[in-house]
């Protein structure tokens, strides 16, 4: 960003979701945060928000002309795997052309427009993947993405965070971690897949690092995780360990989910680090900051528990 004395305004799409939502946050006391959600409430960690649904995008780009922000962050998609194979149509339009119009509205008004995009791009034959690495995506979502992501540059100068998250969410049912901790909280036995590969990072981790590069008016394309690689065996194994839950109750299997996603995603973080001059963290250091935030993070995600 160009340097103002004006506090930043940061305009977040997707922002009652998980990485919207944990962006908020985030964003606390860094400027003014409006949310961009279906309904135009304003969720918790926000100070505003317009309604706007992707499925229209013409409205979306109309919200970012009139309030004119500084940096635009795109983090609403169309995200599921299985809908998206269910109606590729949909996904298109919402993943696609959403991105397209909001990114050329972010130029017009000389925003910083951050979207963001996924691992799965990737098709997993290899791990650990460049930015330079050719994309093969296997799936709807990951071709959606993909075609946003070259939109996206096409109409704009844009930074593209190729990623892949865990944490906290508002329904506090989104994430591998909530899995993990919800089900062994409760003593139940759980699968942990072991030919699923990823680098995910903390959600709040993940913030901040966004933050950084918008900071710098990044752009281009950057992977954005964590340095080291696990499966998801294993990342229930950690998870079970920082938050003293037996890990004899996960059971090592293969995946058997639709569309598979099995392989490894992981994703090479050499470039971000070096633009940014330090080393992002592990899983396993975002899995203990994860539950030093959880007391007062966890719940404020959620919002105000109802009367």
């Amino acid at each position: 960003m160009s340097a103002s004395t004006e506090a930043p305004l940061w305009l977040v799409t997707g922002a009652s979701g998980f990485l919207g939502a944990n962006l908020g946050f985030f964003l606390n006391e860094r400027g003014e945060r409006i949310a961009v959600t279906r309904s135009g409430t304003t969720p918790p960690g926000f100070d505003s928000a317009v309604a706007a649904d992707l499925a229209h995008p013409d409205a979306l780009a109309q919200h970012v002309m009139l309030r004119r922000p500084t940096v635009v962050i795109h983090a609403a998609a169309m995200a599921s795997h299985e809908q998206c194979e269910a109606d590729p149509q949909r996904a298109h339009r919402i993943n696609v052309d959403a991105t397209e119009s909001i990114a050329a509205a972010a130029a017009t008004v000389g925003a910083t427009f951050v979207l963001i995009s996924t691992d799965a791009v990737f098709d997993g034959a290899q791990g650990q993947y460049r930015e330079d690495d050719l994309p093969n995506p296997t799936s709807v979502y990951g071709k959606t993405k993909l075609l946003a992501e070259q939109r996206a540059m096409a109409v704009s100068d844009a930074m593209i965070i190729r990623t892949n998250f865990f944490g906290w969410s508002p329904s506090g049912r989104r994430s591998i971690l909530e899995f993990f901790v919800n089900e062994l909280s409760a003593g139940h036995r759980v699968r942990g897949f072991t030919d699923f590969t990823t680098s995910s990072a903390y959600a709040q981790a993940l913030a901040e690092t966004i933050v950084e590069l918008a900071e710098r008016s990044a752009t281009g394309v950057f992977h954005v995780t964590s340095p080291d690689a696990l499966t998801k065996y294993e990342f229930g194994l950690a998870a079970a360990r920082t938050f003293d839950l037996d890990s004899n109750l996960i059971t090592p299997t293969t995946a058997d989910i639709h569309p598979p996603r099995s392989g490894n995603i992981s994703l090479d973080v050499s470039k971000v680090q070096a633009e940014l001059g330090h080393q992002l963290p592990t899983q396993v250091e975002g899995l203990q900051r994860a539950a030093h935030d959880a007391t007062l993070l966890r719940p404020a995600l959620r919002g105000p528990a109802s009367p």
